[in-house]
């Protein structure tokens, strides 16, 4: 049977941005930390007057979509980094925990462990698209055709 639990076995990573030797390890996040981490991505907030329009609708007076790029990316920070050798200027080992770090971060060393863990939180996506459009199975064959259509 095939094993459908999430590997969360962590990976090393080299920073060109810290160097010389700069390094993070990071986890991939499961399924579950996936879904909250969409879920703190956005928030739609609506408000409406008691005012009838002329139809007898409510009027929207405003309508607020917020991207939540700080918390999003705290909660990537904190939850997939398992170990570095990052300090500050004083020596102290950064807490990816403490939300502060990140306004003290330095703007590419941040922007280089971004990419790496949204690489390895997308990475398994592409390789199971690759294996249903490789795979020669007829049970595959509406999934591919379904693939190569959009």
């Amino acid at each position: 049977m095939p094993v459908a639990t999430a590997n969360t076995e962590p990976e090393t990573f080299q920073l060109k941005s810290a160097p010389p030797d700069g390094f993070v390890k990071l986890k991939p996040l499961p399924f579950g930390q996936i879904l909250t981490r969409r879920d703190n991505a956005s928030k739609l907030s609506m408000r409406t007057s008691n005012k009838r329009g002329r139809r007898g609708s409510r009027e929207m007076d405003e309508m607020n979509i917020d991207t939540m790029q700080l918390e999003t990316r705290f909660y990537e920070f904190s939850n997939c980094i398992v170990d570095h050798n990052l300090t500050d200027k004083a020596g102290t080992k950064l807490d990816f925990n403490k939300k502060e770090t990140l306004s003290v971060l330095d703007p590419r060393v941040g922007s280089e462990i971004e990419d790496l863990i949204d690489k390895l939180n997308q990475e398994d996506d592409a390789e199971e698209v690759d294996e249903v459009k490789d795979s020669p199975s007829p049970s595959s064959s509406s999934a591919r055709d379904q693939l190569k259509q959009s």
